[in-house]
């Protein structure tokens, strides 16, 4: 498999199934890949192992979308997971967390995944590099309806970025067990990819515009 051939998957298939087949192949040219594989959570907000996860988010993007990165990210978003995971804080919970796994995620795409397809020989533009680490170190921020969450996006990336990142949280999100809390997070990140965000991000502008 080669990027090309990746990237197409995660954006037309049309279940996990059909990416799953090919996860030797994946793993072939991405080994860091690897660590996700039959991955336990061990968290009651998730029913699937964290490659499964993956893949469930990735299909839970609209279908053939312009920027093969959004695609990428979600299979990349939560591979820092293995390695930032840890008991809570309270003697009584059962759960693992991961905490910062966020950030850990995007060192790993940054300072392992980037630089092995760039050996095999794949050059990915520092514009797609810059968008893919956004996606993957934004993808668990949390966001309301309020323009300060905007502004501090919109410091980052244009309002078009914002919205795939929205797009993202809202797979994210579905790819959970909804529960009360992951269900909000996914009406709120619908809204702000939708009508509601354009709203906002007009107010953003004129805001600008004034200052």
């Amino acid at each position: 498999m080669i990027l090309s051939e990746l990237i197409e998957l995660l954006k037309y298939a049309d279940s996990t199934f059909e990416i799953d087949i090919k996860r030797a192949e994946i793993a072939e040219l991405i080994p860091a890949v690897k660590i996700m594989f039959d991955y336990n959570q061990q968290n009651h907000a998730h029913q699937y192992d964290l490659w499964m996860h993956s893949l469930n988010v990735a299909i839970n993007l609209p279908r053939g979308l312009e920027d093969d990165m959004l695609y990428l990210a979600a299979l990349f978003h939560d591979i820092g997971k293995p390695k930032s995971q840890c008991k809570g804080r309270r003697p009584d919970d059962t759960n693992m967390h991961y905490y910062g796994h966020p950030k850990k995620s995007k060192e790993i795409v940054d300072s392992v995944i980037i630089p092995n397809l760039d050996q095999k020989g794949y050059e990915i533009s520092c514009m797609d590099v810059k968008r893919l680490l956004y996606y993957v170190e934004h993808h668990d921020d949390y966001v309301s309806k309020k323009l300060k969450h905007i502004n501090r996006h919109l410091k980052m990336v244009s309002f078009a970025e914002f919205k795939n990142l929205m797009l993202l949280q809202v797979a994210d999100a579905k790819a959970h067990v909804q529960l009360p809390i992951i269900v909000e997070r996914c009406e709120v990140c619908s809204a702000l990819a939708g009508e509601e965000g354009e709203a906002l991000y007009k107010m953003y502008l004129e805001q600008n515009r004034r200052e």
